[in-house]
C-alpha cells in the first residue's frame, strides 16, 4: 500500500489566530475529484479519529523533524475532515503563522494510507484511510520533493539522512506508541518514494557529479540495515 498526500487549498481555513497560535481548517474536502482521479468518501477518517486521532500531528511539508503543533480537535463534517490545531511560538511556528497570513503556504494536506477503495465510473472511490498527519504545504508541495532537485534528480543524501533519523529513534528504543505511529508513517513515505523512483529510466543524473540507477536501490536497504546494527 502507498501513503497519499491530498491536498485542500487554505482557502478552506476557517480561522488563523496568530496571538493563540490556533489553527482551523480542513485537512480533506469530501466528493470532489482530485487530481490522482481519487473521491475520498464521507466516513472515511471516521474510523482512523476513532483509534489513532490522539497521535494525529500538524506538521509542514510532511516533514517528520519539522512538527508544527498538536491536533486540538478532529472530526468530519459533511464537507470535510476538520482539524484545529494549536501551534506553539516556536521560530518554526511563528515563521509559518506569518507565511500563512502572507499567502505563501496556500495549502493543508494530508498523509494517508488507502484502507477500503473501489473503481465506480473510472474514478477511485476511497471510503477508509488511516490518517497519519496534517501538514502545511505551500503550494504544489509534496514528499517527493524532499529528495528530488529542481530539475526533478534523485537526491541519495537526501534518502540516506531521512533513513538515518529513523536509525536513530529505533536504536534510542523504549519507543512510544506516538513515535511508533510516526515512524510507521516515515517508512510508508520511504516505501512510496521507492517505487515512484524504481519506474524512472534506469540512468538518472543527480546534483552531485555521480550517476545512480534502480539496481542500486537494494544497497539503499541494506544501509539502513547497517545503520540499525551499528
Amino acid at each position: 500500500m502507498e501513503i497519499l498526500y491530498k491536498s485542500t487549498h487554505l482557502g478552506e481555513l476557517k480561522d488563523a489566530d496568530e496571538k493563540s497560535g490556533i489553527v482551523k481548517g480542513y485537512g480533506s474536502v469530501f466528493g470532489n475529484i482530485d487530481s490522482d482521479g481519487d473521491i475520498i468518501n464521507k466516513g472515511a477518517y471516521t474510523k482512523t479519529i476513532t483509534e489513532n486521532g490522539n497521535r494525529v500531528k500538524y506538521l509542514y511539508q510532511h516533514d517528520m523533524d519539522k512538527p508544527l503543533g498538536k491536533m486540538l480537535n478532529l472530526f468530519e463534517d459533511e464537507k470535510g475532515l476538520v482539524f484545529e490545531a494549536q501551534i506553539p511560538k516556536t521560530r518554526l511556528g511563528l515563521d509559518v503563522m506569518e507565511l500563512m497570513k502572507s499567502g505563501v503556504i496556500t495549502e493543508n494536506s494530508v498523509g494517508i494510507l488507502p484502507i477500503q477503495k473501489e473503481m465506480v465510473d473510472g474514478y477511485r472511490h476511497i471510503n477508509e484511510v488511516k490518517l497519519y498527519e496534517i501538514s502545511a504545504v505551500t503550494l504544489a508541495a509534496n514528499d517527493q520533493a524532499m529528495i528530488m532537485d529542481v530539475k526533478g534528480n534523485y537526491n541519495k543524501e537526501k534518502i540516506m539522512k531521512r533513513y538515518d533519523n529513523i536509525a536513530k529513534l529505533i536504536r534510542k528504543g523504549d519507543i512510544s506508541d506516538d513515535l511508533g505511529y510516526a515512524l510507521e508513517a516515515e517508512i510508508l513515505k520511504l516505501k512510496s518514494l521507492f517505487e515512484k523512483i524504481s519506474t524512472q529510466p534506469t540512468e538518472i543524473e543527480v546534483t552531485e557529479p555521480q550517476v545512480v540507477n534502480k539496481e542500486e536501490s537494494p544497497n539503499i536497504y541494506q544501509y539502513l540495515i547497517n545503520s540499525l546494527n551499528n
